[in-house]
């Protein structure tokens, strides 16, 4: 138990700069790339003179390549420690049915060590250990709280798309000349990326029943893996008479993207309207637990002056409490005593 209390904090540091070494590679290996296909493609169709300063503009800077480093550095610097806790789990944790599946998580967590982020702890009552919130049980109440608290700074990335989409599409001359907007360009999209990533994690540690809840958010799994997709079809690409294939690819892609994001937007929008509601529930829950802690102080009033009034039966003396079982049996049963009058009236 104490392993777990002390390891949890830095594991979860370990996993949050995982997943934001993620970003930034998804960042350098895919959107700069695309980015890059599509600025040359715009490119045929501008004059020679601005074409050959913006080739130079386009180039690979170091900044580029010691962010990779770093990140890929990072990257490799913080599985082993994770696979080191997977190993550890694997030889200390029972393997009873029951908790078997905390076994198979352990090796996923080895795969991709950023779903390490708020894993359950048998040792902690299979409670997950949230930053500023402590060790807590995963349940509807922990959700609906953490969907509150995610969904205004959801909300501002929501409203961060249309910059980045208006400034990527309808400013890339712009873009091009000026690298400082092409980096903050970079950027927007890997905080984008990082937040639906983060909440996803986040919530789907919560949720009780993960699957139903991956089938209701799939555009958050559709956003997150989007990048992957195209990496590996960019692997795939080896022969230069496929280059205009890959340029109508990306621009597919782009297309896409930009569709999803739109839908993306709207269901933030459903979800900041539907705060209200969030807020009343939340009110109401609250009143909710003040009344049953009144009922429960009203409970142990009640037993306490039971006890009260049994004590004082005790201490009665035997007379006065043979009188008064006495009278109560009389009041109980009234027809009993109407044979000792007639007995009576027949001696007279």
């Amino acid at each position: 138990m104490w392993v777990a209390q002390m390891t949890a904090p830095l594991m979860f540091g370990v996993a949050l700069t995982f997943l934001i070494c993620q970003a930034t590679l998804v960042v350098l290996w895919i959107d700069v790339p695309q980015f890059t296909e599509s600025a040359r493609a715009f490119l045929l169709e501008q004059p020679k003179e601005f074409r050959i300063e913006a080739e130079k503009l386009l180039t690979v800077t170091s900044i580029d390549r010691n962010l990779k480093t770093i990140a890929l550095g990072l990257t490799f610097a913080l599985w082993p420690l994770v696979i080191a806790e997977s190993v550890f789990h694997l030889l200390t944790r029972n393997w009873r049915k029951s908790e078997r599946r905390f076994h198979y998580f352990s090796l996923l967590f080895c795969v991709c060590p950023s779903l390490r982020l708020c894993a359950r702890s048998p040792e902690m009552d299979y409670r997950i250990w949230l930053p500023g919130m402590g060790w807590r049980h995963p349940n509807k109440r922990l959700r609906r709280r953490l969907e509150r608290r995610f969904s205004l700074p959801m909300f501002l990335i929501a409203l961060l798309i249309l910059p980045v989409l208006l400034v990527e599409y309808f400013l890339k001359a712009q873009v091009i000349a000026h690298p400082s907007l092409r980096v903050a360009i970079h950027i927007g999209t890997g905080i984008i990326w990082f937040a639906f990533a983060f909440e996803f994690i986040v919530l789907v540690a919560v949720a009780q029943k993960k699957f139903e809840y991956c089938k209701t958010h799939w555009l958050d799994i559709v956003i997150i893996l989007l990048p992957l997709f195209s990496f590996l079809r960019t692997l795939q690409v080896m022969r230069a008479s496929q280059i205009s294939k890959m340029a109508r690819v990306y621009r597919l892609r782009g297309t896409a993207v930009r569709a999803l994001r739109a839908l993306i937007l709207l269901e933030f929008f459903q979800r900041f309207a539907g705060r209200d509601t969030a807020v009343r529930i939340d009110r109401m829950e609250k009143q909710l637990e003040e009344v049953e802690l009144q009922a429960k102080i009203l409970r142990r009033r009640i037993g306490f002056l039971r006890n009260l009034l049994r004590e004082e039966e005790k201490r009665k003396p035997d007379s006065e409490r043979k009188t008064a079982l006495k009278s109560e049996k009389a009041t109980k049963n009234p027809n009993e005593a109407k044979p000792a009058s007639t007995t009576e009236s027949e001696q007279c």
